[in-house]
């Protein structure tokens, strides 16, 4: 029987209680490298993605050190202090649609504005594939996953490492939001074609005109966080 894969903030919050849990039976020691990705995908039922969303936000928290080419590796604080800080990830003040979205509009907005800047031949060819990944499952329900994908990789090309990390937290739950109420009606053709717009200003080193298109990339989600912010239900990063 195929494994039904989880929601995107479902899905990330999953794997984080994994770990939690492997900590606290004593399955994960400090400095113990972490199951490989694949394998906690395939156990949890949630996509590659979401591990490495997860993971990312582990790090973000200081809970797990990632090491290319290694893995993750479990901090070598006290189990009891790492089972703490992961429960206080999971149970932070809750946040309103309508003020998730705004924060994502001002970071995203910087973001692209400084890979315009900043970007290399390499962050080019990052953003590229992601583009191109996005196209090829536009008509999938990896969709807002992969839209994700290609935001996150503009903003690490921004080489600003503190917006890249804060949209790792935000973003995910405005996405989760849009899965859950089946906002998202922005046909995949106009999506294509606004990120390839985005895409020709930061190969241009346009910043100005980059954070532009990316102001009318998000207008139809800030129009409905405008209108539906207040009466939707808080969620927890």
């Amino acid at each position: 029987m195929p494994v039904i894969k989880k929601s995107g903030g479902a899905g990330v919050e999953t794997v984080i209680r994994h770990i939690q849990k492997l900590v606290e039976v004593g399955r994960l020691l400090p400095g113990d490298r972490l199951p490989a990705e694949r394998k906690l995908s395939e156990t949890l039922g949630v996509s590659r993605a979401q591990v490495r969303l997860a993971l990312e936000r582990l790090a973000f928290y200081g809970v797990i050190q990632t090491f290319p080419q290694s893995g993750s590796v479990l901090s070598n604080q006290a189990p009891s202090v790492i089972v703490g800080q992961i429960s206080n990830m999971l149970e932070v003040e809750s946040f309103d649609f309508h003020s998730l979205v705004h924060v994502r509009f001002i970071l995203e907005t910087e973001a692209v504005r400084l890979c315009a800047v900043n970007r290399t031949a390499a962050d080019l060819k990052a953003i590229r594939a992601a583009h191109k990944d996005f196209i090829k499952n536009a008509g999938t329900e990896l969709r807002d996953e992969k839209d994700f994908a290609f935001h996150t990789a503009i903003a690490k090309a921004s080489h600003n490492p503190v917006i890249a990390s804060l949209l790792l937290v935000v973003t995910p739950q405005v996405l989760e939001y849009y899965r859950r109420l089946k906002a998202c009606t922005v046909a995949s053709d106009t999506v294509i074609a606004e990120h390839d717009k985005m895409l020709e200003f930061i190969e241009k080193k346009d910043p100005e005109s980059a954070a532009a298109c990316l102001r009318e990339h998000l207008s139809s989600i800030r129009e409905f966080a405008a209108r539906h912010g207040g009466t939707l239900p808080r969620v927890r990063l």
